[in-house]
Formats: structure tokens, sequence, C-alpha cells
């Protein structure tokens, strides 16, 4: 079975701890619990991506190449 090191605040720590207790069930089964049940889920809310990306209407904002340094160009070569 793999394992988790985890490094909390005690405050924080504590509340797990209790939250655990509180269901009658380890630490380690709470944890796991929560990981399981949170796993893939957003924390934005729902359409908040659709309403913003792309929803600038203002005709005076532009994306140009003006003051762009060219020789930029290749800088994320390193990466293939």
């Amino acid at each position: 079975m793999a394992q988790l090191s985890l490094y909390l605040e005690e405050t924080e720590m504590d509340t797990l701890r209790k939250d655990a207790k509180r269901e009658g069930v380890s630490l380690s089964r709470y944890a796991a619990r929560l990981i399981r049940e949170n796993a893939g889920k957003s924390r934005w809310p729902a359409g908040y991506w659709e309403n913003v990306y792309g929803a600038l209407s203002d005709s005076s904002f532009a994306l140009t190449n003006e003051g762009l340094d060219s020789s930029l160009d290749d800088s994320a070569n390193w990466f293939k």
C-alpha cells in the first residue's frame, strides 16, 4: 500500500483528526475518502471559464507583435 506524508500546520491537522474521529474512521481512511471524492473536481464555479475566457469585447484591445523580441521565438526549444 502506498504512503503519503503531509506537512500541515497544527490547526489543519487538528481539524482532520476531529473530522475523522467524528466519522468514526482512521485518519488515513478519512484522508483517502476526501481525495477520492475530490479527484478531478474543479474549484471554479460552474461556467466560470466559459464566461471569462475570450469575454473581452473592448475593440480597442488588439494583440500585435509590436515590441516583442523575436529572438525569444525559439526560447522553448529545449523542451523538445
